[in-house]
């Protein structure tokens, strides 16, 4: 079993909900810890405490463009309430608690999800092995395309993250047909996620969860905690 959420965006509040709810389990977060956005602006503090809890807890985390943000390697330019130095070093220092992709009871978890294009990428017996094969093959490529330099043709100078799991769209502000794990928005490209992937995402915020054939959409604009529980089927409003 596994409880999901997405999208905390510093919210100490909601990270509490989600760590009292069936503590026994595996938790998993998928990205964008941090920058909380629109109306609920938080301070500086709560944001630290909101990270910090999560960092000291055993979730497992992954990757958000919130969070990528904040490495070194800085593939795109940070865009939250405070300055790009202002969670560096506890991203860079906790770094190996992170992953781009994770399998969770037959599910593959990332960020913003594997769109069609991408999908097409990824080689098809890999595909073939389900999540966690897809999961460990994102994981690897993550690696590789991180290191990679790309030089930044919006602002200048130099980014890394170069590759199709780093793309943005250009309905998100890129130059790219369509986004990676980090940035697809299946409304704004006007394509669902890969029907070939069981997977759960956030990162494209909507009234509330949404739910597809295949697919598992968990972000949402009013700030309220919502997970997916695996064992009982159940998107849930904590």
């Amino acid at each position: 079993m596994a409880v999901i959420i997405s999208d905390i965006h510093g919210s100490i509040l909601n990270v509490q909900k989600f760590l009292a709810y069936e503590p026994q389990e595996q938790h998993v977060c998928l990205g964008d810890i941090v920058d909380s956005r629109g109306r609920n602006k938080l301070t500086f503090e709560e944001e630290v405490a909101c990270l910090d809890l999560l960092l000291n807890s055993p979730t497992i985390l992954l990757w958000g463009n919130h969070d990528l943000a904040y490495l070194p390697e800085r593939p795109w330019r940070c865009y939250g309430n405070f300055s790009e130095m202002a969670f560096r070093d506890r991203y860079q220092t906790a770094r190996s608690k992170f992953a781009a992709a994770y399998a969770a009871d037959g599910w593959l978890c990332t960020h913003a999800g594997v769109s069609p294009k991408l999908a097409k990428l990824i080689p098809t017996s890999v595909i073939a092995g389900g999540a966690e094969a897809i999961a460990e093959w994102l994981c690897v490529e993550f690696e590789r395309e991180l290191v990679v330099a790309d030089p930044d043709i919006l602002r200048g100078g130099t980014r890394y993250g170069k590759g199709p799991l780093f793309q943005i769209p250009v309905c998100r502000g890129g130059y790219q047909e369509f986004g990676g794990i980090f940035w697809h928005d299946a409304g704004g490209e006007q394509r669902l996620p890969s029907p070939l992937v069981r997977q759960i995402f956030g990162h494209s915020p909507d009234v509330e969860p949404i739910r597809g054939e295949t697919w598992i959409n968990l972000d949402t604009y009013d700030g309220e905690a919502w997970i997916y529980n695996t064992k009982t089927d159940a998107i849930i409003r904590l």
